[in-house]
């Protein structure tokens, strides 16, 4: 798999964006993400992106400190600067690297003047990457196959001994017996 999928944010971003303002209360923001089911907004002034505001950032700067979500402006909650943002032309592969990197599930899209032009979620890097998730799949089936994590304690399927067991080639066998069927079936193979 090469470093670029070929597919940009602009291709599967969002256009219509759902906003915050920096006067906007706590409570208006939760209203907005509760209507539209979004867990973030982009904050923006004067067309720029400024920050964004979250349900964490609620939960976390809001309600758990007990105070009141109408009397709570985003200016004073909101993460400014954002922790990431995508250009419009920026590949899908450098955005889903972003939002595991900087532990985010939506980038703001911005032109070369920080103007808001949309919004990724991780939603739409899932729906768009079929060659990642084959890519996923194969490497967590790489990992089951050279895992060797106790399973299950019981008696080994091989040689009948009551201890931990791992699951290889479909049962259930010790760590001695586990070590030497692969030996022998490595000398065969």
């Amino acid at each position: 798999m090469s470093n670029g999928s070929g597919i940009k944010a602009i291709d599967i971003m969002t256009g219509e964006v759902v906003i915050s303002r920096l006067d906007m209360s706590a409570a208006e923001v939760a209203r907005l993400m509760n209507t539209f089911r979004i867990g973030g907004l982009p904050v923006i002034e004067h067309g720029k992106v400024i920050g964004m505001v979250t349900e964490r950032d609620i939960m976390m700067k809001v309600v758990a400190a007990n105070l009141q979500p109408s009397e709570i402006k985003t200016s004073q909650i909101m993460t400014s600067p954002p922790k990431v943002i995508a250009t419009a032309d920026e590949d899908m592969n450098s955005i889903a690297s972003k939002m595991a990197k900087f532990d985010v599930t939506r980038i703001p899209v911005v032109d070369n003047e920080n103007n808001l032009v949309g919004i990724v979620t991780n939603r739409d890097v899932l729906k768009n990457s079929r060659e990642l998730i084959d890519v996923l799949i194969e490497q967590a089936k790489v990992k089951a196959e050279t895992r060797e994590d106790h399973t299950a304690f019981g008696k080994c399927e091989v040689c009948g001994e009551s201890t931990h067991l791992v699951f290889r080639r479909n049962q259930f066998v010790c760590d001695t017996c586990s070590k030497s069927s692969f030996a022998k079936w490595f000398r065969r193979n």
